[in-house]
């Protein structure tokens, strides 16, 4: 075990403020300074592995080469095809940047279920350039980056969706770009041009932030603008012989907008979703997985306890791991067989207090809560023995072990959702799914 293994695991086993905050500290200098450390990193895009935890864009490093491999391992198996990267404490700081430069807000450290995530910030100062002119500014939008690499990974995965879609698109839209030029002698300008392969046609080209304008060294154009949305727009508008426009062309993950994408992007910015195959985000979006914790929670499970005994509100109590296919890691899931006679709104505050007790010891993980009394909440108890039981509580026998259920957890009270069918995105005809 790693010295970060064995600061995190300490780390998860207290709840004190104070000494959380000492450890984590550790954690982070060791994080800067061990001598070598590991990264998920994704052949299809030529860059770090990417998702979104908790609505933040996130990378995973690692303390031990074993640990990254188990990693990669598991995603393999869900189709998902990474490498197992080694960064040097030399170049620790410059790994840093490149997740900044990409929209990365947080790093995810050993991902297991002892494991811990630190904002970006706590391991690099992030740069201000709100004094520089934009043109000067090394990176003009970093989440516009992020999410274009996002959903490149996903279509090349054939896991993109319409939100993953609209996400990029609308950031696109509000985004600024570097454009490289020339002047011509009559004081004209020339725009950089690409040239698709096997005279497949021709585009504009414009760059996230001066790093990827660099990487594709366009000498012919040494001149760079500012353009945005409404001249992107423009330049295919003015020169039908051009297919449009493409982002970062020298890049592992080049987008392509043609008119159609164009036109598609202006609409959704200004609300217009009639064309584009948005697939709601409360919608079921796949098999929902409920098993038992990996690694038992027992420092939890304890302190949920002491709360059960001394107040008389729960016959029983389950704690399992929930996450959806497409989600690289899981949440926790209580499951609670009420009292009779606890009404909804005490079951609100009762399920605050319970996550003020369980959180210290959620590892930095989203706690969920379901009732047992629902059809899926007596399914997802599988075979396994609550890890809490009132001496008031009438015996029952468990519901067969099901690891995966159809649906996933509703809040209480809330109509059953109406089946949708996932539907293509827009991308689909521009990028190969391999």
């Amino acid at each position: 075990m790693s010295t970060i293994q064995e600061l995190t695991v300490k780390l998860s086993q207290t709840a004190e403020p104070n000494e959380r905050e000492e450890l984590s500290g550790q954690i982070v200098n060791q994080l800067k300074n061990q001598e070598t450390i590991w990264a998920a990193f994704c052949p299809a895009t030529k860059h770090y592995f990417l998702a979104q935890e908790d609505n933040q864009l996130t990378a995973y490093l690692f303390s031990t080469e074993e640990t990254c491999r188990a990693f990669t391992d598991a995603l393999r198996k869900r189709h998902i095809m990474l490498e197992v990267l080694k960064n040097e404490q030399e170049h620790r700081m410059y790994l840093f940047a490149e997740l900044f430069r990409c929209g990365v807000v947080q790093v995810v450290i050993d991902s297991a279920e002892d494991y811990y995530a630190v904002s970006l910030d706590a391991l690099i100062p992030i740069p201000d350039y709100s004094k520089l002119p934009l043109v000067q500014r090394p990176v003009l939008n970093p989440v516009v980056t992020g999410k274009m690499l996002l959903l490149t990974q996903d279509i090349r995965w054939g896991r993109a969706d319409g939100n993953t879609e609209l996400d990029a698109l609308q950031e696109i839209y509000h985004s600024p770009f570097l454009h490289p030029f020339r002047k011509n002698e009559d004081g004209s300008e020339e725009s950089a041009i690409y040239q698709l392969p096997d005279n497949g046609g021709s585009l504009f080209m414009i760059f996230t932030d001066l790093y990827s304008l660099k990487q594709a060294s366009p000498t012919d154009y040494p001149n760079a603008k500012i353009v945005r949305f409404a001249d992107l727009h423009k330049m295919p508008t003015d020169n039908p012989d051009k297919m449009g426009i493409i982002i970062n062309p020298s890049s592992g993950a080049p987008m392509l907008l043609d008119m159609q994408l164009l036109e598609l992007t202006q609409k959704s910015a200004e609300g217009d979703l009639s064309e584009v195959s948005v697939r709601s985000m409360n919608e079921n979006s796949g098999k929902t997985i409920v098993t038992k914790p990996e690694i038992p929670n027992h420092d939890m499970e304890n302190h949920l306890t002491e709360y059960f005994q001394e107040n008389a509100v729960i016959k029983r109590a389950w704690l399992r791991t929930i996450r959806k296919e497409e989600e690289i890691r899981p949440h926790y899931l209580v499951i609670l067989d009420w009292m009779d006679g606890i009404e909804k709104e005490e079951r609100k505050d009762i399920r605050r207090k319970l996550s003020q007790i369980a959180l210290p010891f959620a590892r930095g993980l989203h706690i969920d809560y379901v009732s047992y009394h629902y059809d899926h909440g007596k399914a997802w108890t599988g075979s396994s023995e609550p890890f809490y039981e009132s001496e008031f509580s009438e015996p029952q026998i468990s519901a067969p072990e099901e690891d995966s259920a159809p649906a996933s957890a509703e809040p209480e009270n809330t109509p059953p959702k109406k089946p949708v069918t996932k539907k293509k995105g827009l991308f689909s005809s521009l990028f190969s799914k391999k």
